[in-house]
């Protein structure tokens, strides 16, 4: 069963654009009238970052679905979803309304534009948080966005990340693998505008996805840096898949979490023992950038506790809009649901 969890109590850390131009830095609850947009700034230092790019690129449609198969999703009133779309670049569609609120499908663009009619495609992806079935998706509202990827990430920065053909003297963004034992890193190259594996693959990789939700790092050769996200805000549930291992996330929403607000608990499917080793652990990178602060929760389901330290941190806001941690399972939940803390 999809279990929806109540996030409450986070305060709201980006500055953000409420309606025509309202603008506020904080807020100490999350209700707006209109979904807002906004801006995310992170100092980006010398040395290994963790970063989580929150906010969305624009909504290209929203529409419900009239109709669905396993792989495509037609959407009421649009008669040409493939004119929406620019030849490779990487899009998803994300469930904003409906039944299945929170679930989020890639797209195949280049399928979705040959067949220059009113459903998009989807692709055989490991983001796919859901399985459709014929007509299951009927009725629920989509947005169709286009994601974020590596030569986005890096138009957020307001001073040139440093490129090189050689990959130790580049800036770098690297990426967990889908098995959690790896991170994938790319490296910018001297032209300053192609990104490629650091493994010797010589195709371009300035399409690779940073799917929503997931955290990254960002390795700052020279010199710190500032980078500046813009987008909307997320206000429909999100789904979280979580897998067994090590998985690299990101908060879905510009808002700090606690791991009581992640729902970490063992009522809600969490692994707590007294033994560090034997429990779910949520992981931080520390200040320097070294290594990561490992918290893990207690054997009474819902106390967290460094696994050096003594002190519940349950209700400790570890996890920062503007970050990525690091999520290790003992077991699997698929169907794990946050309940978005923004209410309109």
């Amino acid at each position: 069963m999809t279990q929806k969890l109540s996030k409450r109590g986070a305060f709201l850390a980006a500055s953000l654009v409420l309606g025509a131009a309202l603008g506020v830095s904080s807020l100490s609850a999350q209700t707006v009238s209109t979904a807002p947009v906004g801006a995310v700034t992170k100092t980006i230092n010398v040395g290994l970052n963790s970063v989580g790019i929150t906010l969305l690129n624009p909504d290209l449609v929203v529409a419900n679905a009239s109709a669905n198969t396993a792989t495509t999703i037609t959407l009421s009133g649009v008669t040409n979803a493939g004119a929406l779309l620019t030849a490779g670049l990487p899009y998803y569609v994300e469930a904003v309304g409906g039944t299945l609120e929170g679930e989020r499908f890639d797209v195949d663009t280049a399928a979705t534009i040959a067949a220059a009619n009113g459903s998009v495609t989807l692709a055989t992806s490991a983001n796919n948080t859901f399985a459709l079935a014929t007509g299951n998706a009927v009725g629920t509202q989509f947005a169709l966005r286009k994601h974020v990827n590596l030569a986005q990430v890096q138009s957020f920065f307001t001073t040139p990340l440093v490129g090189s053909n050689t990959a130790g003297s580049a800036d770098q963004i690297w990426l967990l693998n889908s098995a959690g034992t790896a991170f994938a890193q790319y490296y910018l190259r001297a032209d300053l505008t192609s990104w490629r594996l650091t493994t010797g693959a010589t195709n371009v990789a300035n399409s690779v996805t940073i799917p929503p939700g997931t955290g990254i790092i960002v390795q700052k050769r020279v010199a710190a840096a500032t980078l500046v996200s813009t987008g909307g805000v997320r206000v429909n549930d999100f789904s979280m898949p979580l897998n067994v291992g090590l998985s690299f996330r990101a908060p879905a929403y510009p808002i700090n979490f606690t791991p009581s607000s992640l729902g970490g608990t063992a009522v809600n499917g969490w692994t707590g023992n007294n033994t560090s080793g034997s429990a779910d652990q949520l992981r931080v990178l520390n200040a320097g950038g070294s290594a990561f602060n490992a918290y893990y929760l207690r054997a009474d389901g819902s106390s967290w506790r460094l696994t050096t330290g003594a002190t519940n941190v349950a209700s400790s806001e570890l996890f920062t809009f503007d970050s990525g941690f690091m999520v290790s399972r003992k077991t699997a939940d698929t169907n794990y649901i946050l309940t978005s803390p923004i209410a309109l």
